[in-house]
């Protein structure tokens, strides 16, 4: 019985610990093939601004750092492991080619008819971009089955990497000057169309200033009524002491006439009903239009303002890659690190060895 149980335990061993650990020292001694990294450290930032690397935002508040273009280097990461990035690498370096027969290693191993979904997966397993939320910066690496090809690929990536940074930023500063020019010349075209039609008005009423002409106009009448009363006054002190056919007072009446008729003529050109051609109501269009081009000036100046303030804002969002470490070219091998990777695996074999004994043990103390 108890060879029985020896046996059973060695037979669990052998099936748990010894035929994965020896499959995969066959494996990392016989198939496994030697991957190169490359890596490098980019960061985008504002043109012409030094930006500090970032920092959590408390460290921000207290040391009155601008934090870098967090966002638009998150876009990056995106692109790095994106299809794009992928069609970019395949176009000018052939990248499946690179990676496809290697059939000695199975686990590293793409087919050259695969599928662009599979290549890309594929493309995520020996790229990778990871962000560092405390310096800002992008990590990115490359493997590759050779170093140069890997120094190579990652060169591409960054130069690819500069032209969408490139063009991300000039094309929202692009929208947002095309979006400021666009409403400049709504407004110059409606400044000078308001322009024109007071000029129009004035030429068709040769007036300069329908409301300076009206108020002059007032005043004329005021001089007017003052005169009358005077000579009404005079005649009223020449009938006291003359008869009404004696040549001074014919001469007055003819001049109180004469005052009485001018004005009614000053106040009907003055004064008419609505849509008359009077100056009051000239005066009132031409008020209206007055108003008009005022505010339509207002608005062009405001317009003129916002384009230089959308120059600035547009050049604030202009932005660089810029290269902290440049791509290496690796003289050794990184992965597979063969040592650990067994090391690790046996630790692990083991402890599964032990978890399944135990649970073997429990059950077989039950059943007694």
């Amino acid at each position: 019985m108890m060879n029985f149980e020896k046996l059973k335990s060695w037979r669990l061993f052998a099936a748990l610990v010894c035929v994965p650990f020896i499959l995969a020292v066959a494996y990392y001694c016989f198939f496994a093939l030697d991957r190169y990294v490359s890596v490098a450290q980019v960061a985008v930032r504002q043109v012409g601004n030094n930006e500090t690397p970032q920092m959590p935002g408390l460290a921000v508040m207290l040391s009155g750092l601008n934090p870098t273009s967090r966002e638009e280097t998150l876009y990056l990461r995106e692109f790095i492991t994106s299809q794009d990035m992928l069609t970019a690498l395949e176009k000018k370096l052939s990248w499946s080619s690179h990676y496809s027969g290697r059939w000695q290693d199975p686990l590293f191993w793409l087919r050259g008819d695969s599928p662009r979904e599979d290549m890309l997966k594929f493309y995520r397993r020996v790229v990778t971009a990871y962000f560092d939320e405390q310096t800002g910066l992008l990590h990115v690496s490359v493997q590759a089955f050779d170093s140069s090809f890997a120094e190579e690929v990652l060169k591409v990536m960054l130069g690819e990497s500069e032209r969408f940074v490139n063009e991300l930023s000039h094309r929202m500063a692009r929208e947002q000057m095309s979006f400021a020019q666009s409403e400049l010349a709504s407004a110059r075209k409606l400044y000078e169309e308001k322009r024109e039609a007071m000029l129009a008005f004035q030429g068709k009423n040769n007036l300069l200033d329908a409301e300076a002409t009206a108020r002059a106009r007032s005043v004329v009448i005021s001089d007017l009524e003052a005169k009358l009363t005077m000579e009404r006054a005079g005649l009223k002190g020449l009938l006291a002491t003359l008869k009404e056919d004696t040549p001074q007072v014919r001469q007055q009446r003819v001049r109180i006439r004469a005052l009485d008729q001018q004005l009614a003529a000053e106040n009907q050109r003055l004064v008419s009903q609505k849509d008359g051609e009077q100056l009051n109501v000239v005066a009132s269009r031409y008020r209206n239009l007055t108003i008009d081009a005022a505010i339509a000036e207002e608005t062009y100046k405001f317009a003129v303002s916002s384009v230089e303030s959308a120059r600035i804002e547009a050049s604030k969002k202009l932005r660089s890659l810029v290269t902290i470490v440049s791509p290496n070219l690796p003289d050794r091998a990184v992965y597979p690190d063969r040592i650990y990777n067994l090391i690790t695996l046996l630790l692990g074999l083991l402890t599964l060895y032990g978890v399944a004994r135990f649970v073997i043990a429990t059950i077989e103390d039950h059943r007694d």
